[in-house]
């Protein structure tokens, strides 16, 4: 009953953290996605997008659609209008972005607004603009902008450019707003993963150092803490792109970063298995497969193959290794139980939970997740599976980092349990020859008190022969009397034939005597061959938590009673004592803390010792009494 209320208060604590974990890592997501987004002005191949599109020919406007703008001549002057909303304004979308290089006009109600070609002749729909005039490009990555005056709601914004390459022109509204969210949003999209993962390398290589002071030597972990170095370097390399000016991190190797990144978890699950023919084949599925997918990153660094496959040129042989790992799973925990694997697929069906209740919760709001998980389900197919192996590594390096993590608490758990329960028997053992020790102390003490009588037996008999040689009778009787009395107290107890449990019952009789405790002993045990081990432990602990009981109450009211026999093979023992009566029990067992003397302390330990033995032990409350009854089998 015990073990099970503890499993699941673990259990409750493990759901806590996955919770708050989930939680945070949704908090912090919330960050890294832009919550104002530009707005997008492009006419689409289908779709004007709000644009009312034409030329005009002899001082006459002719519409177009998308369609015919794309069959235009290239060179050809066409216009793109449409009325600037209320609801622009008040969202703040005052920059006006475009993202061509050809010649252009932006008038605002027919008047010039911007141009980039300052040397023609900008009258509205009478307007020519050269064929060959080239502006000056913007920078890598920098889109043509200009801003638009305030109260700009109700007025007609017009375009005009050029048809070239049959491309629609790139046109955009932003403000301060989406465009300062989208600079924090491309740092925090590859920072915040970056410091996440040098604080999980850092935490594994507490952890496994930890795990090195106390004897563990689990080197497979390293596998792990590098992969989370990799991942670290990998967002960082990436961050540096959004910065131009510097790729301090930038290198020919970054193309095997993909590869390394799913190989190092897989390599980790692979040592795990126990099976020496699911580790063999595993292997080399794992080994075929990182030979191929290593074949076009090498080929390119070495300056290209002498034959191209698109087959070779693609992650997507690595889907084998993690089909295999599933297939080998499942054998793992049917023929080995293996509870790494086992802890594994609960981890796996979590997640795949997860993720449904996100993409479905998305489905709710702005679709935003649901997007996202459905570009990375399509990008599976894809030639190169950029976004699904980004995430499959995410995962894997996930699920062995908290497996390795489970693994090591685990061990360093067991280690402690063992060093205690080697602590236990030390102090069982300390116990057994303590009570060796008083019993035999006790006997020394007896016998030197013999040896003193003996000594004095010649002057004591030459005092009573000249007493009674005086005829002084009663002097003599009252004499013998006295040495009567004075044996009687220099006697030792003896309770039973059994040593051990005489010299605990002697040593618990002196303290029950100076602390004004009475104890009273009915023991029926005679030449038995008792478990000294246990029957000393056990024995201790209940007479200590007795007078540990009897102090809490007035001296005249302090009672405690020993009762034993052996019986058809089994030893029975009560130990009953009065006591305050405040008592709470919890789990067979009254409840107490260090701050609060009474019943409780060494209760645990007198039931594992009797379980040990085949026996059990329970306590109850019987007329104001604290009752302990311990069982024993007895060869």
């Amino acid at each position: 009953m015990k073990k099970t209320l503890i499993q699941k208060k673990q259990a409750t604590a493990i759901l806590l953290f996955i919770l708050l974990a989930v939680w945070v890592c949704w908090l912090l997501s919330d960050i890294t996605r832009v919550q104002t987004e530009e707005l997008f002005l492009t006419p689409l191949l289908n779709d004007a997008n709000g644009w009312n599109i034409y030329t005009v020919e002899n001082g006459s406007r002719r519409e177009l659609s998308t369609e015919e703008l794309l069959e235009a001549d290239t060179g050809s002057v066409f216009y793109l209008s449409r009325i600037l909303t209320k609801e622009q304004e008040t969202e703040g979308y005052t920059f006006l972005l475009l993202d061509f290089y050809r010649p252009c006009a932006v008038f605002l109600d027919g008047e010039l607004f911007y141009t980039n070609c300052p040397q023609s002749d900008m009258q509205m729909d009478a307007l020519s603009l050269p064929q060959d005039y080239s502006p000056t490009p913007p920078a890598a990555g920098e889109w043509v902008r200009c801003t638009l005056p305030a109260y700009f709601a109700g007025r007609r914004l017009t375009i005009a450019t050029t048809m070239q390459d049959s491309s629609m022109p790139g046109i955009m509204l932003s403000s301060y707003r989406a465009e300062s969210e989208q600079q924090i949003t491309k740092i925090s999209s590859e920072l915040m993963p970056a410091a996440g993962f040098a604080v999980v390398a850092l935490l594994l290589s507490g952890i496994w150092l930890f795990a090195i002071f106390q004897g563990i030597r689990d080197y497979p972990s390293l596998l792990l803490i590098l992969a989370a170095l990799i991942q670290m370097l990998s967002h960082l390399r990436q961050f540096t792109f959004a910065t131009p000016s510097s790729y301090p991190l930038d290198s020919p190797l970054a193309v095997f970063i993909p590869i390394i990144e799913v190989l190092l978890p897989l390599i980790w699950l692979l040592l795990q298995m126990k099976d020496h023919k699911n580790r063999q084949l595993f292997g080399g599925i794992l080994a075929v497969s990182t030979a191929v997918s290593m074949v076009s990153p090498i080929g390119g660094l070495l300056g290209g193959l002498p034959f191209y496959s698109p087959f070779l040129d693609s992650n997507r042989i690595l889907y084998c290794p993690l089909a295999a790992l599933l297939i080998l799973a499942i054998r793992e925990i049917i023929r080995e139980k293996n509870r790494i694997f086992i802890l594994l697929s609960y981890e796996l069906c979590m997640s795949v939970c997860l993720i449904a209740i996100l993409y479905f919760a998305s489905l709710l709001r702005k679709g935003f997740y649901a997007n996202q998980i459905a570009n990375v389900i399509r990008d599976i197919g894809s030639p190169v599976t950029t976004s699904f192996f980004y995430w499959c590594a995410m995962i894997l390096f996930a699920f062995s980092a908290a497996l390795a993590l489970y693994q090591i608490i685990q061990r360093v758990a067991q280690m402690r349990t063992d060093l205690a329960l080697q602590t236990e028997h030390t102090r069982q053992l300390d116990s057994h020859l303590s009570a060796q020790k008083d019993f035999y102390e006790a006997r020394l003490a007896h016998e030197d008190a013999l040896r003193s009588l003996r000594h004095d037996m010649a002057g004591h008999l030459n005092t009573l022969a000249i007493l009674l040689g005086d005829n002084k009778t009663e002097e003599a009787k009252k004499y013998l009397d006295g040495l009567a009395e004075y044996h009687k107290e220099q006697a030792a107890e003896i309770f039973c034939k059994n040593p051990y449990m005489n010299a605990v019952l002697q040593n618990y009789a002196a303290k029950c005597r100076k602390q004004h405790i009475e104890l009273t002993c009915h023991i029926g045990v005679g030449d038995e061959e008792l478990p000294a081990t246990e029957l000393c432990l056990i024995l201790n602990n209940a007479l200590e938590n007795a007078m540990e009981g009897s102090l809490m109450i007035p001296e005249g009211e302090r009672i405690i009673k020993v009762q034993a026999a052996v019986r058809q093979n089994q030893f029975l023992l009560r130990v009953s004592n009065r006591f305050d009566g405040h008592l709470t029990m919890a789990d067979g067992l009254p409840v107490s803390t260090k701050e609060e003397k009474g019943h409780g302390y060494g209760l645990s330990n007198i039931r594992q010792a009797a379980e040990r033995r085949v026996g059990h032990m329970e306590c109850h409350v019987l007329g104001g009494y604290f009752v302990l009854d311990v069982t024993l089998a007895v060869n």
